[in-house]
């Protein structure tokens, strides 16, 4: 590898040469200074093999061996003090001849300490999340971290020169929050413990009109950074749009025969030196020197400054001259004649001394008049308006200071059928304002001009407003235009005077930014609003983590005694899912709160609640994320949203048996597959560290070799979304029969995850058949009951509900339609004249039915309803209150 390190930015060999690998840009930098510190910007850069590496990634590249890496100045202020800074050994004042640096870059009084770059303006930077037009203003439930959302646009402005200040307006979500102050942050930094910044929570439906946050400030896009800038650089004229260097002819008051530059325009002034063929007359030795030439624009008694090639120049005065102007003597100011020249002809240029020359029109593009003028401006009282009658080579350089530089714009500052009375333009000089001299700095100011019109206009009003400083420091400027009456405008900024260039000029202005005013909305009925106002400083870094955020409990109803409590702060799953339902215009008697309150029961006591935000979605969606965290979802019953919980179960619902299936039951088993997943892994976000994190989710004998991924909203603790995970890796593996059969109207009596018993009439299995007759210790069945030997048998029935009652140990009778069987009163009927008979289930202990639950009801007709089912199975629900090792 190779380093190199150039002491200018343009090409050439490097100062010094090093060879040293496997550190960081960061760490190279800090062997050679103590003065280095991190920053996004640096008096140096760094390019490794051709590509700039930004000054905020020097702490994480390393130097490889085979690099080639370059290390150059920044042209930005005193280049060669701020190289020294940085590498004092090379740069710095024992370094022999400083490379010759002072003489390519011509630092005039090149002093110590002189360069230092000034100090960066800090930043007013926060950001918040942009709201997706089309989707749902977010919504949080339980415990859980918002980042808010952008009512309007961040207003961004200079309180002074030198504070940026934020002003923005959140939208926290829809509905009432218990919020921790102490939980506002700006990416990890508590807000209350920033000096500068602050906010305040409003509740739904609160009067923002006093609150400056509120004001609706639209920034236009076509202002702002670009690369390499922090926004539109108003730049002036360039040097050579402001001068004229070559021939031309000169009489009267005008310059001809020359180009006149674009830019250029009456009123402004400068220097114009115009040198003409001369021929000098020697009278003889010791006599005074007659020059020969044009010097209409010359009279007797006048200072003169000369340049010439004959050996004359400086200053001196016009001691005679002719009446026809084409002959003068000179003297010295101290009254000596110039009586000797090295020769008899030449070129001089000669003017009155302290003058300038002002440009008072432009008649052509090769044409214009003049006025010379004292250095005050006014006119110059000795000036007849005449120059030198003749062709001239010419030097003419305007003042920047006097011309308006190339405008930025013009911008529509409002949106397509918007007005506005009030605009806004910051002004940014990103290496401060003054003239370097010595170790002090001289104060300088700019005027910047702000023309604006109603689009469509053909006339520009135009606003002045001065900017100034004399300081290497940042500056920003807020400036505000109001209108006289609320318009579609466009505007237009420029600099009055070119930008100084010159190495010891701080003088670049930016226009950074443009806002203008619109009409703006100030409560907003049903959200929780936030405003934050946040001051730039260094407390706050300007880097892309600076999101606001909040910790926050939603207030909601809860459910008691079967009717809805006022709002409080609550993770309660059913109040939760309650909200979503009723926010769908659903009236409480279409809720089934009883469930609801039912499974509030189950999960409070076991800590299961839901935390989440929702942004989109269906509500039905909702309602199912949000009953996930309880093991249940949502089901409609007779048009009521009921709570459905997948959960251990003892008691059966409804008996289906060949009695009432109008069709024989199919069982259909699904074996494992290789490409099966051999566990599950769980993502959710933790609480209090708001990360997102997995836990897998496994079985003895899974190998995680391909695991089920799950995304799990609202769970925010880890046990409990292992269990959710357990769950599902358990029922992957227990739960492995579907059934499926057809009845008449029998199914609609039974809903989604019914506990249901299934009987086939497959021999060894149970045995359904008709009641006959009851008695205190027996029944007599249609069908005739078949003993296995060495196995306990029961006996269950359908009850006129159609729920299953039993099962009930059982032992052979007399005959073989005879079971011995003690059924507790009251007894099923045994010829219900206007219901279906009693159904009997007979069968072994552990086989006289198949536990299932219902996935499916699909009617298909008039008098048939078709059923899914699958197994149910206790090792389901092991892990539901374990917890992962």
């Amino acid at each position: 590898m190779t380093i190199k390190v150039y002491s200018s930015i343009m090409p050439g060999e490097p100062a010094e040469t090093y060879d040293r690998s496997g550190l960081t840009v960061e760490a190279f930098v800090k062997s050679f200074t103590a003065n280095y510190r991190r920053g996004d910007s640096q008096p140096i850069s760094c390019m490794i093999n051709g590509a700039i590496v930004k000054p905020m990634d020097w702490a994480d590249v390393v130097i490889g061996e085979r690099d080639v890496v370059e290390f150059r100045p920044v042209p930005y202020g005193d280049v060669v003090d701020a190289l020294a800074i940085v590498f004092p050994t090379v740069f710095g004042p024992i370094a022999g001849p400083q490379l010759a640096i002072e003489a390519l870059i011509d630092i005039p009084g090149q002093q110590g300490g002189q360069g230092s770059q000034g100090s960066q303006l800090n930043p007013a930077d926060a950001r918040a999340n942009i709201a997706r037009l089309g989707r749902g203003i977010p919504e949080g439930f339980g415990y859980y971290i918002r980042y808010p959302d952008y009512l309007n646009q961040p207003r961004t402005f200079y309180q002074d020169r030198k504070t940026q200040v934020i002003r923005l307006l959140l939208s926290v979500g829809v509905g009432e929050y218990e919020i921790d102050p102490d939980s506002v942050k700006i990416g990890e930094t508590p807000i209350n413990e920033l000096n500068n910044a602050d906010f305040t929570i409003y509740e739904p439906g609160a009067d923002l009109s006093g609150v400056p946050n509120h004001e609706n400030w639209f920034q236009s896009p076509e202002v702002g950074g670009t690369q390499g800038s922090a926004g539109l650089r108003l730049k002036g004229v360039t040097y050579d749009q402001r001068t004229y260097f070559g021939s031309g002819t000169a009489a009267g008051d005008a310059i001809t025969s020359i180009s006149v530059g674009e830019l250029w325009e009456a009123g402004t002034f400068g220097s114009i030196k115009m040198t003409q063929s001369i021929t000098i007359t020697d009278p003889g030795i010791g006599s005074t020197l007659i020059f020969n030439g044009s010097f209409q624009h010359l009279a007797a008694g006048m200072t003169v400054n000369i340049e010439s090639n004959v050996d004359v120049n400086g200053t001196y005065v016009v001691s005679a001259i002719n009446a026809a102007k084409d002959e003068i003597e000179l003297e010295t100011t101290g009254g000596d004649p110039v009586t000797d020249s090295s020769g008899l002809s030449g070129a001089m240029s000669i003017d009155k001394a302290g003058t300038q020359y002002a440009l008072i029109s432009i008649p052509s593009d090769t044409e214009i008049q003049v006025e010379r003028q004292l250095a005050d401006g006014s006119p110059d009282p000795d000036w007849d308006g005449s120059l030198p009658s003749a062709s001239v080579t010419l030097e003419i350089i305007w003042s920047a200071a006097e011309f308006t530089g190339k405008r930025a714009g013009p911008f529509v500052v409002c949106p397509d059928g918007e007005t506005t009375d009030t605009i806004q333009i910051d002004i940014f000089a990103s290496s401060g304002l003054g003239v370097v001299d010595g170790e002090s700095i001289n104060a300088r100011s700019r005027d910047i001009r702000i023309e604006y019109r109603e689009v469509g206009a053909a006339t520009w009003q135009e606003q002045i407003e001065t900017v100034s400083g004399s300081t290497r420091d940042q500056l920003g400027w807020t400036f505000t235009v109001n209108l006289p009456s609320a318009i579609r405008p466009e505007i237009r900024v420029s600099r009055l005077g070119a930008e100084d260039v010159s190495v010891t000029s701080l003088d670049r202005l930016d226009f950074t930014a443009l806002r203008c005013k619109l009409p703006t909305v100030t409560s907003y009925e049903g959200i929780t609003t936030m405003a934050v106002d946040i001051v730039g400083s260094d407390e706050i870094a300007s880097s892309s983590n600076n999101k606001i955020n909040l910790e926050f409990t939603r207030k909601l109803p809860t459910i008691s005694d079967g009717e809805f409590t006022a709002n409080a702060a609550t993770r309660s799953i059913s109040a939760a899912a309650c909200y979503v339902a009723k926010s769908l215009g659903y009236a409480d008697d279409r809720i089934n709160l009883d469930e609801m309150e039912r499974y509030e029961a189950i999960w409070t006591p076991r800590g299961d609640t839901f935390d989440y935000v929702f942004s989109d979605g269906t509500a039905k969606d909702a309602i199912d994320t949000i009953l996930r965290a309880g093991f249940a979802e949502m089901t409609l019953e007779n048009g009521v949203i009921t709570p459905v919980r997948d959960q251990p179960r003892e008691k059966f619902e409804d008996g289906y048996s060949p009695e009432n299936m109008t069709a024989p039951l199919r069982r259909q088993f699904q074996g494992m597959k290789v490409d099966e997943p051999d566990g599950v892994e769980v993502e959710f976000t933790k609480a209090g560290t708001w990360t997102t994190e997995t836990i897998q989710c496994l079985l003895p004998g899974d190998q995680a070799i391909k695991l089920d991924k799950v995304n799990l909203k609202g769970v925010t603790d880890q046990t409990r979304a292992w269990r959710i995970g357990m769950r599902r890796r358990r029922a992957q593996r227990y739960r492995r029969w579907t059934y499926s059969f057809e009845t008449e109207l029998d199914a609609l009596n039974s809903q989604y995850l019914s506990y249901v018993p299934l009987v086939d009439d497959i021999p060894g299995y149970g045995k359904a058949s008709i009641l006959q007759s009851i008695s205190a210790d027996r029944i007599v069945v249609s069908e005739p009951l078949e003993f296995e030997a060495g196995k306990t048998h029961v006996v269950a029935y359908r009850s006129e509900s159609g729920d299953v009652v039993g099962p009930f140990p059982a032992t052979p009778g007399p005959d073989k339609y005879t079971a011995l069987v003690s059924i507790p009163q009251p007894w099923p009927a045994v010829t219900p004249s206007d219901r279906e008979p009693t159904h009997i289930y007979f069968g072994t202990t552990d086989r006289w039915s198949f536990p299932a639950l219902i996935t499916e009801i699909s009617p298909g007709g008039p008098l048939s309803v078709g059923v899914t089912a699958t197994n149910y199975d206790d090792r389901v629900y092991t892990d539901d209150d374990n917890a992962p090792s």
